[in-house]
């Protein structure tokens, strides 16, 4: 038998089957198909990335915010606007019923720069160092108990307004040569309710309007009875005076001083705002005052080292021991980081005035903020203090914010950290509770006039007898009312800023 042509047939078979066994092979392990493309993220989506990267680096509540730093789209891509995932991120906060949101952080806000749109129409806040507008605050106010108008109750230093010489208890008759600008009311002993609310509206709507438009005629009632109009332009950036009254008041051989603040504007790198500070301590200080009245009624906020620079000068020689003013709660992150750690150093006295009070009141209100609020709380374990308060409370923020420019489209303001007094004490997240609370606003007469219900509580506590016991019930001897329901507009929080 032939075997030549058996084996070679045996070769081709094992040839051939070695072949399917490797092509089997190559079917159950295909090649790897090649890596995707990276996908260009837009750039409202890399905002939205940092949104979420900066909260989660500078966030006073860092630890409530899940860790997605590596990949931050798996978070931010649920969400269809900046806006929408700063609120999500806000709503992860420790709750707090009291506030509407639920939850603490309330304060966290961002602001597209130069028309860029965040995705939500961003709220009126107050730029730093300057503001916008007329600089005038309206409410409704009665002298018959009859007929409301509008009254100016606040006008802001360094504004149209102010440099027009229009100030607090002026009444609105005409604006814009409109002289209807008076609704009808009803008061009893317990208040007074407007008739028509529509009316109202319709008031204050025409209002509002004439106030964000690029110039204004106000005809104007003083309290003496004299009338005066005014033309005034929309200002775009006036710079803030924030003091808009400093004043002594003397009875019996003893002194008191009043100083009237509507925020904490810069004061380091402002040689104005510093030396219009100091020369009003200078002129306390020469007055021997023994007692200080501080006006934060209207005071939304500012500046952390201007609302210490004021603190400093109120303890005067309190402070020259260099004893403890504040210290501040922050995150792991920024307590790690060698050069934002600095920042959030404690903050001592320095003694750098020469006063040496016995007691310091503040008149404050509901919309007493942030480093208003501040200024009183490092005085408490220094100082006797008593609060006179509008209601019953202040505005409620103990904590504040730096800013990160984000792609120079967006300026936000993560809440960063929170502000305590040498005794620890800090979290009045419902406001400070003060020792004389609906105490009467009375807008009827100028600030630093004796008449002024607040003032004169403080004054008669401090000098009795000062002003007569009279002026203490002045609105309800009177038909004058501030009228609960019609204030037109309101000075903003302006919040708790550290400059970096």
């Amino acid at each position: 038998m032939n075997l030549k042509p058996l084996k070679q047939t045996g070769r081709l078979a094992t040839i051939a089957l070695t072949g399917l066994f490797v092509f089997s092979c190559k079917k159950d392990t295909p090649k790897p198909e090649p890596e995707p493309e990276p996908v260009e993220r837009t750039e409202a989506q890399l905002i939205k990335d940092d949104i979420y990267k900066y909260y989660k680096l500078y966030s006073l509540w860092d630890k409530s915010i899940p860790d997605y730093t590596s990949d931050p789209a798996q978070f931010t891509d649920k969400y269809g606007s900046a806006d929408l995932v700063l609120d999500a991120l806000k709503k992860m906060t420790p709750a707090h019923a009291v506030y509407s949101s639920g939850v603490l952080d309330r304060f966290s806000y961002m602001l597209g720069l130069d028309g860029y749109n965040t995705g939500a129409t961003a709220s009126g806040r107050l730029k730093m160092d300057s503001n916008d507008g007329y600089g005038i605050y309206v409410q409704l106010g009665t002298e018959d108990g009859k007929t409301a108008q509008p009254i100016i109750y606040f006008v802001e230093g360094g504004s149209p307004a102010q440099k027009a010489g229009l100030k607090r208890s002026d009444f609105i008759t005409a604006v814009n040569g409109d002289s209807d600008y008076s609704i009808a009311v009803t008061c009893t002993n317990t208040g007074c309710t407007i008739n028509d609310a529509s009316a109202r509206d319709k008031m204050m709507n025409k209002l509002n309007t004439a106030l964000d438009a690029g110039t204004l005629k106000l005809q104007v009632k003083h309290q003496d009875g004299t009338t005066a109009t005014e033309d005034l332009t929309y200002a775009n950036g006036y710079t803030i005076n924030p003091i808009y009254k400093d004043e002594v008041y003397t009875y019996n051989g003893s002194s008191v001083g009043y100083l009237a603040l509507s925020s904490f504007e810069e004061i380091s790198s402002s040689a104005t705002n510093k030396k219009n500070m100091d020369d009003a301590f200078t002129k306390f200080q020469n007055s021997n005052i023994k007692s200080l009245i501080v006006d934060l009624r209207y005071n939304g906020g500012g500046y952390v080292e201007s609302s210490a620079y004021v603190a400093d000068k109120i303890a005067g020689t309190i402070g020259a021991d260099k004893r403890l003013m504040l210290t501040y709660d922050v995150n792991d992150y920024i307590k790690n980081d060698a050069k934002l750690s600095k920042e959030f150093a404690n903050t001592y006295f320095s003694g750098s005035s020469g006063l040496n009070l016995t007691k310091v009141y503040f008149l404050v209100s509901e919309g007493t903020a942030s480093a208003a609020e501040m200024l009183i709380n490092v005085l408490k374990p220094h100082l006797t203090v008593q609060v006179i308060a509008s209601g019953t409370r202040t505005y409620g923020k103990p904590v504040g914010f730096f800013e990160e420019v984000i792609r120079n489209k967006v300026s936000f303001w993560p809440v960063s950290f929170m502000l305590r007094n040498s005794k620890g004490v800090s979290e009045y997240w419902d406001g400070l509770t003060p020792d004389k609370s609906n105490v009467d606003d009375y807008v009827f007469v100028d600030f630093g006039d004796k008449k002024e219900t607040m003032l004169a509580t403080a004054l008669n506590d401090a000098l009795p007898g000062i002003t007569a016991k009279a002026a203490l019930s002045t609105v309800s001897s009177k038909s004058r009312r501030s009228i609960s329901q019609g204030q037109v507009n309101t000075r903003p929080e302006r919040g708790m800023f550290k400059r970096r």
